[in-house]
């Protein structure tokens, strides 16, 4: 009997709701797994479960932006049970894509920089050869990056000789025959980002590279326009996909690719060494891009980066005469790196930026503070950057910092609760969140009242810095780089040049043992889920005392993106001359 049951389950298992016989003991076509209907209504719901559990934003979406996330996550499941399975390998390997770039639309409905989802195991990229990024000012699209290996081999392919003549800075003008704008709207749902400006600038980049929506043929059709002479040319790009590295990427996927003829870059990882007459390990792609780094004509003091020798720019300092008068450049790319390095020495971030501003307060100059592609990281880092750049005898407001009642959060404060460890974390402001979550919860309410953080005040190892500021923000300064703007905007300490910030208001609150990662039960998604709120501070209020019974929502800063002071919109000539517009007009600021 029980070898009957025990047949007569597997059976079951092996036919979708629509009858076709899915054999669910092997791998489908070549080595990858097929995600069934049931396999994909089982991830969805597991999905909406979590979600819904521990999304701090759940409420606030809905009544801010009138995203219903019950609603949206009903009518996925719904669709999922109208897709009919497929048995050949291509289309299983075609099916399990659009399914994955389903479930990203779905969960970029939420609109949040912090809550994207990505397969468990990366996706291949495919390229072209050439990057694009986006005009802000003039809305055109323009080549930015180009990959000389690619290039190379297309040309070979191909036998066209425009291929060649692309240049940076050339403008985008169609893709397989539809125009940029709309392609760029095409693009915008499939990207999680808490502003449409963020969105439209993160499209663009991906109009002829990407990891998702990947195309059922192995080229691009491109149009563009010379910069120098003006006219336009129609160009086929071949394309070339990522999966066959040493990386490990998605089997279905890239399989799929080599069937449907895209090319594989793995190949160009290589390059001819005389010497040996051999073939040798080069991974370069000799990537050559628009002007990147200082402002044109800038004294460079330093460049603190994340690895020792080597990394990306974290804290980049320089000089910027003009006019007979020197002014500080700082510019602060990340908030996510505790310790930098530059020429050998070490320094945690936080010394790294106090060393540059007692320079600066020495040098009596006032300071133009580039924050425009910060993506976040650390969310106390924010004040203590503004105490190095407070006045002597002034103080600040803070920002505010609010919990949604979930059961994720009860544990976790549970596990705070202890004493032990609650030694080892912000006791007095932590008791305070901790007070209005039990309030909260006491009452019924899914959101805590905001609290918000004692006042900033100048930093006693710089002692002061009396200079005007300039900042220079964008849709690119995203999460604790949000909190700086709202900081250095609520204090009134520096001007804000730009369109605004990216407008994150919620993050993520975890530890060793607790962690806000979400995997579904088949683990072909993962994600982090923000489990905290964040937002605006209220001058003049007193440390300790909450604020009001709706201040969690009313304060906070998702999808509320600080505006900035001087509206400043990014032209061509910013991304192809060094960002002289900025400097120009922060300078013009500064003077007035």
């Amino acid at each position: 009997m029980k070898t009957i049951m025990s047949l007569l389950l597997l059976s079951f298992m092996a036919v979708s709701s629509y009858g076709m016989q899915i054999n669910k003991s092997a791998f489908s076509g070549k080595n990858f797994w097929y995600i069934d209907q049931i396999d994909r209504v089982e991830i969805i719901t597991d999905l909406y479960k979590q979600t819904k559990a521990e999304y701090a934003l759940w409420e606030v979406k809905k009544k801010r932006i009138g995203v219903d996330g019950d609603k949206i996550f009903k009518e996925a499941i719904e669709a999922e049970q109208t897709i009919a399975d497929v048995d050949d390998a291509v289309s299983q390997a075609r099916s399990n894509m659009e399914f994955y770039d389903r479930a990203r639309k779905l969960i970029a409905n939420f609109q949040d920089t912090h809550f994207g989802l990505s397969t468990h195991i990366a996706a291949p990229w495919i390229v072209s050869g050439f990057n694009t990024k986006l005009v802000e000012a003039s809305g055109k699209v323009i080549i930015a990056s180009k990959y000389g290996k690619v290039i190379e081999k297309s040309v070979i392919e191909t036998q066209n000789y425009y291929i060649n003549k692309i240049e940076l800075g050339d403008e985008l003008i169609s893709v397989d025959g539809v125009k940029v704008s709309d392609a760029i709207d095409a693009l915008m749902p499939y990207i999680d980002a808490s502003s449409p400006a963020f969105a439209r600038s993160r499209a663009a980049a991906m109009l002829i590279e990407r990891y998702f929506l990947f195309p059922t043929r192995p080229y691009f059709d491109i149009e563009f326009r010379s910069a120098k002479t003006q006219e336009t040319h129609k160009v086929r790009l071949p394309l070339y996909y990522s999966g066959d590295t040493s990386i490990v990427r998605k089997k279905d996927i890239s399989f799929y690719l080599d069937q449907k003829g895209f090319l594989k870059l793995k190949e160009l990882r290589f390059k001819w060494d005389n010497q040996q007459r051999t073939f040798v390990k080069d991974t370069s792609l000799k990537v050559d891009t628009l002007p990147e780094g200082l402002p044109k004509g800038a004294i460079e003091l330093e460049n603190w980066t994340s690895a020792n020798g080597g990394g990306s720019p974290i804290v980049h300092s320089a000089l910027i005469l003009k006019d007979a008068k020197a002014y500080a450049y700082m510019q602060v790319n990340s908030f996510s790196v505790s310790t930098v390095y530059f020429k050998g020495e070490q320094l945690s971030f936080i010394e790294a930026l106090r060393k540059n501003i007692k320079f600066f307060k020495a040098q009596n100059l006032d300071l133009i503070l580039d924050i425009r592609n910060n993506g976040g990281g650390n969310g106390g880092y924010p004040a203590q950057l503004l105490s190095m750049l407070t006045e002597a005898d002034k103080t600040y407001p803070n920002a505010t910092w609010a919990s949604a009642v979930t059961r994720y959060m009860r544990q976790l404060i549970e596990y705070y609760g202890v004493e032990e460890i609650f030694k080892d974390i912000d006791g007095s402001d932590w008791t305070m969140q901790s007070d209005a979550f039990f309030e909260a919860a006491s009452e019924g309410r899914m959101l805590s009242r905001a609290t918000q953080n004692i006042d900033i005040t100048a930093d006693p190892q710089v002692g002061g810095f009396d200079g005007k500021i300039v900042a220079l923000v964008s849709p690119n300064c995203i999460s604790a780089c949000d909190i700086t703007s709202i900081l250095l905007q609520g204090s009134k300490r520096a001007k804000l040049i730009g369109t605004h910030a990216n407008g994150t208001g919620a993050g993520y609150r975890s530890n060793d043992v607790y962690n806000t990662q979400f995997k579904d039960r088949y683990n072909v998604f993962s994600t982090q889920i923000p489990n905290m709120l964040f937002g605006y501070g209220v001058e003049g209020h007193q440390f300790g005392n909450l604020l009001g019974i709706d201040s969690a929502y009313e304060l906070n800063s998702e999808n509320v993106p600080v505006q900035a002071d001087i509206n400043y919109v990014e032209t061509k000539k910013d991304l192809t001359n060094y960002m002289s517009g900025w400097i120009e007009k922060a300078i013009e600021v500064l003077n007035q």
